[in-house]
């Protein structure tokens, strides 16, 4: 097909009258006769009239090509970026649905091989994040304690014999006061665990203390953050594992770590985490309804009725402090049969 209209040479403003030969996606420009360049490919047709060409000339058709014209003369993938650069309301909800069906496909996809990718998941790595995360509130959100000496170490011991007699080496333990968190505790990736002195005043019971310090080691063991963190950075972090570490991976891993230390966890995990807690406790000895008991006295403290609403209706929302991070107290005081 041969069309009339004009051109301009490459890095050149000047407008030339001629015609354009098309064929098999390449073009050929004439000028007076004269030939300007032979079989150049097509880069793209624009606007139905801006034929751009490999060699940096641009020629304009004198007139819009038909419908027809533009199907015979595009590529398969010149008409696809063509239909696109066209916009209506239809193509805008077809391609929404595209994209929307393609995001489900991959979060079922990748939901199903998180715990593959988990148990592949180095343990150094896991450590590395924890650290940087507790690092990081260390110098922003927590303050050194105010407890004794004496309380922490034996608080630590008996959470060492804890983990012990359930047949792993427990993270670190550590009390901070923590005025903008209040009664909390704390398991980041791989370790270590934080109990605020505000949690410990409240509970006062060891074995209090020690249930909420199991519920937090279950989180370690079943590496619940860790499954958290892959859903955010997804397959970025199944890459890093197959094709070796990358240091950049682990500090976008860190930060992210960081914003789920105040986020809400999974029912699911939180669940989990309850129901391990009492085997631990029972396994090391301790009666195993101090973890109930400890969270009905962390809901009762952020759960106080008021003339406009019920305990009930205070425990099905979340409460403050450790609660605040965790599902319906009223839940999970029923899973363990103590509301």
């Amino acid at each position: 097909m041969r069309f009339p209209g004009y051109f301009f040479r490459a890095l050149s403003s000047k407008k030339v009258a001629g015609e354009i030969e098309i064929a098999n996606n390449s073009a050929s420009v004439f000028t007076q006769g004269e030939s300007v360049c032979c079989d150049v490919a097509i880069l793209s047709i624009q606007g139905k009239k801006d034929i751009y060409l490999d060699n940096g000339v641009l020629f304009t058709l004198s007139e819009f090509l038909t419908p027809q014209q533009e199907k015979t003369l595009l590529s398969k993938v010149s008409r696809s970026i063509s239909w696109l650069e066209s916009f209506s309301f239809t193509k805008a909800i077809v391609l929404s649905l595209v994209l929307i069906s393609v995001l489900a496909v991959f979060r079922l996809v990748f939901t199903s091989i998180t715990a593959v990718v988990v148990s592949s998941f180095p343990d150094e790595w896991e450590e590395i994040i924890g650290k940087n995360t507790y690092d990081t509130l260390k110098k922003t959100t927590f303050i050194e304690t105010e407890l004794s000496s004496e309380r922490i170490a034996r608080l630590r011991t008996k959470a060492r014999q804890l983990a012990a007699k359930n047949g792993f080496v427990g993270p670190e333990v550590f009390f901070h006061r923590a005025d903008s968190i209040g009664a909390n505790a704390i398991a980041f990736p791989g370790g270590p665990v934080v109990v605020t002195d505000e949690l410990v005043h409240l509970l006062e019971s060891d074995n209090l203390i020690l249930g909420v310090i199991a519920h937090e080691f279950a989180h370690v063991q079943q590496r619940h953050s860790l499954h958290q963190i892959m859903e955010v950075i997804g397959f970025a972090v199944a890459a890093s594992i197959l094709f070796g570490s990358d240091d950049t991976l682990i500090e976008e891993a860190s930060f992210i770590g960081l914003n789920l230390w105040a986020s809400k966890k999974s029912r699911e995990f939180e669940k989990e985490a309850d129901l391990i807690s009492v085997k631990y406790l029972e396994n090391a000895g301790i009666d195993k309804v101090s973890f109930g008991l400890a969270l009905q006295k962390l809901v009762s403290n952020s759960c106080r009725p008021t003339s406009e609403i019920s305990l009930q209706e205070c425990l099905e929302k979340d409460g403050s402090g450790w609660l605040s991070s965790h599902p319906s107290g009223a839940e999970r005081l029923k899973i363990l049969s103590l509301q």
